[in-house]
């Protein structure tokens, strides 16, 4: 069957259905970066940007926002995160139906990596598509 790993064999990249971007920041010292960051991802990108949370949130243990974007942005939107994340950690992952090691796993850091609470995350969950984006990108990346 056509997307299904042979037992031992490597996983398919079909299990990837979106992927998240986590940005990270201090409310008190570089939220004006974060919010730089955000303007120049929304100009560039067709992504779904998500609620500000000044607070820890989930898993997570530092202030961030989240970017939910659809597997055809993968190859333009991290490798540009990669070269303007400025003094922000990112966390990139893919969205499969376990959330716990889409996070612990199988993450892309870029910047310091940071701590993660996996413990917060279900090992098993719905698949998560890509939101419509509510950007409207005016600048090539």
């Amino acid at each position: 069957m056509k997307g299904v790993p042979e037992p031992g064999g490597p996983r398919p990249t079909s299990e990837i259905a979106s992927y998240h971007a986590h940005i990270y920041y201090d409310p008190a010292t570089t939220r004006g970066e974060a919010e730089q960051l955000r303007n120049w991802i929304g100009e560039r990108f067709s992504v779904t940007l998500g609620r500000w949370h000044d607070v820890k949130v989930g898993p997570h243990d530092q202030a961030m926002y989240q970017v939910a974007f659809g597997t055809e942005i993968f190859p333009a939107l991290v490798p540009w995160l990669m070269l303007n994340h400025g003094k922000l950690s990112v966390l990139v992952h893919p969205n499969t139906t376990n959330p716990r090691r889409d996070h612990l796993a199988d993450p892309i850091w870029i910047g310091p990596a940071l701590a993660v609470h996996v413990d917060k995350l279900p090992e098993h969950a719905e698949i998560e598509n890509a939101p419509p984006p509510n950007t409207n990108p005016v600048i090539q990346p």
